[in-house]
């Protein structure tokens, strides 16, 4: 028995690994500037700064990420950074889009344990085209009823999805790796959640809480724990 009708799943370190590719590419990026940059220049930290700047124009994902790491370079080398490395800088960002997807242990399976007795939701931020082809090649489509790919994960965007689906907050649970993107909003419109922490965090989703959310060591934990 369970009393939710309807189960959300976020994507990106909930369901198969993400985080590691762009903090990866941002070691690789911090090399090539290096020789460019003046001594003392805190590179992620610029490269940070870029990316929140960013979000309200470009949004989530690899290709406002990508974006981001260009500038950045031009900006930390005050223009000094050369063509060929710019190049190789975009070839990452690339290597990131083609690159295949790695799906967290155990996905499939808990998906069509959750899928016997729910309706199973994606709900994702990101690039439209880039988080399409991601859950394409998972294999994992099949399993969803309904997916969102949103620019927010919000109490307005969640407000939306419900209401579209025909479901009232109390007959929903998300579960999800964020506490600020996955927990949080759908708790505070009368929801629930499960997070379920990856082993990177990346720092826009990192937010203070009082401890007290409903949490999963892994998603294998997670359908005993919703019945």
């Amino acid at each position: 028995m369970t009393r939710f009708d309807v189960i959300g799943l976020d994507a990106d370190d909930t369901l198969w690994h993400s985080e590691d590719s762009f903090l990866e590419v941002e070691r690789h990026f911090v090399e090539l500037l290096t020789p460019y940059v003046a001594v003392g220049v805190d590179i992620p930290g610029a490269l940070r700064a870029t990316e929140q700047r960013h979000l309200p124009i470009s949004g989530y994902g690899v290709k406002a990420f990508t974006l981001s790491l260009v500038e950045c370079a031009i900006t930390v080398s005050q223009g000094k950074v050369p063509a060929n490395v710019v190049g190789e800088v975009l070839a990452l960002g690339m290597g990131m889009l083609t690159e295949p997807v790695r799906l967290l242990d155990g996905v499939a399976e808990v998906l069509a344990d959750l899928g016997r007795d729910h309706r199973l939701v994606l709900i994702t931020k990101g690039d439209l085209v880039h988080q399409s082809r991601k859950l394409e090649s998972s294999g994992l489509a099949h399993h969803f009823a309904h997916i969102d790919i949103v620019m927010e994960k919000d109490e307005a965007t969640y407000r939306r999805i419900l209401g579209d689906l025909g479901v009232e907050p109390d007959r929903f649970c998300m579960i999800g790796n964020s506490v600020r993107s996955d927990v949080l909003p759908v708790l505070a419109i009368g929801g629930d959640a499960v997070h379920v922490a990856y082993h990177i965090t990346w720092e826009h989703e990192l937010v203070d809480h009082d401890g007290s959310i409903v949490s999963a060591e892994t998603l294998r934990d997670v359908p005993a724990l919703l019945r």
